[in-house]
């Protein structure tokens, strides 16, 4: 039986963290990069290109989930989920994709960047920690548990800030429409947030991390392409310009490198740390969408992306001492 020190166990750990660290903040710039693309291609008002270009931005993922499954299964390793697992890994998929992917580009057509990534990454980490704490025991340390308070103040500053950017883009603010880019924001936090505690449940116990993952973004091709055909039509999607096309491929594939990195992360390090360091994206896409977009910079905007953070820099990253 080998004995195991505690300074080789430490040093182990800090090792995980560190490269968690270093996947985590791959996934915050990959993500940014990728709103950048989808905040391109929103159009206000058009559900069915939603779902057209959340549909489309899947496969770059599934063709490397795929390519990784394949490679496993040649080695003799496993490929494939067994049935069990299945079922639930399909369903936290149409999570993914309506709660999640669908809700943040509509979101993105009604608030605009500035906005709607604040307010995804303060509900998702609310919902993570929460979740992470229910589901696989994850320590919520005060420190933690600060930051989250601090991430949901900077939801009501968000919130204020909404009015601003809907009539930015709109033209309009209608109490109706602010309230829709509010709750999508929300919605998509609370879904990914979700997502992201059974991802790691799945990559920590039986399963790697691509024979999960091939799950989603598989869901994802099949169940939103099939979808669009419906709420898009043939004769919008064979319009779509090289311009457009351009965004959604790019998309796709800074999403396909980010969502790999954060299951990676997530094997490695508590659901509510990786995803408040993912936070980092809040300040690159605020400056994005002022600067690239021309979204209103408002107080509230710069209160509630200061607050957020604060909650990235006071969290607690697990590290043993």
């Amino acid at each position: 039986m080998t004995e195991t020190h505690p300074e080789t166990e430490a040093a182990e750990h800090q090792q995980r963290v560190r490269t968690g660290i270093v996947l985590g903040l791959v996934s915050a710039v990959g993500y940014s990069g990728a709103n950048l693309a989808l905040r391109d291609v929103a159009i206000p008002n058009d559900i069915g290109w939603a779902i057209w270009v959340t549909a489309n931005k899947a496969w770059p993922a599934a063709i490397v989930g795929w390519v990784l499954v394949g490679m496993r299964a040649r080695r003799g390793l496993p490929a494939l989920p067994p049935k069990s697992a299945l079922l639930p890994l399909i369903l936290m998929g149409l999570l993914m994709q309506y709660g999640g992917n669908l809700a943040f580009q509509y979101s993105l057509s009604v608030s605009g960047l500035a906005i709607a990534v604040p307010l995804c990454f303060s509900t998702l980490i609310a919902t993570g920690a929460w979740l992470g704490r229910a589901i696989l025991g994850d320590p919520l340390t005060p420190r933690t548990l600060a930051s989250v308070a601090v991430l949901m103040i900077a939801i009501v500053f968000l919130s204020n800030g909404a009015e601003h950017a809907t009539s930015a883009i709109h033209g309009e603010a209608s109490p109706a429409k602010i309230a829709a880019g509010i709750l999508a924001a929300c919605l998509s936090g609370c879904s990914y947030g979700s997502s992201g505690v059974i991802i790691r449940r799945y990559v920590t116990g039986t399963l790697s991390v691509p024979t999960t993952l091939v799950v989603l973004s598989s869901t994802g091709v099949v169940v939103m392409g099939v979808h669009s055909l419906f709420a898009t039509g043939l004769d919008r999607m064979t319009s779509t310009t090289a311009d457009e096309w351009t965004s959604i491929v790019a998309a796709g594939v800074l999403n396909a490198i980010a969502f790999f990195a954060v299951a990676e992360a997530l094997k490695r390090m508590p659901v509510t740390f990786v995803n408040i360091l993912n936070t980092s994206q809040n300040a690159m896409c605020a400056a994005a969408g002022v600067l690239l977009f021309a979204e209103p910079l408002s107080t509230p905007l710069i209160v509630g992306c200061s607050l957020t953070m604060v909650g990235l820099l006071i969290v607690d990253s697990g590290r043993k001492k």
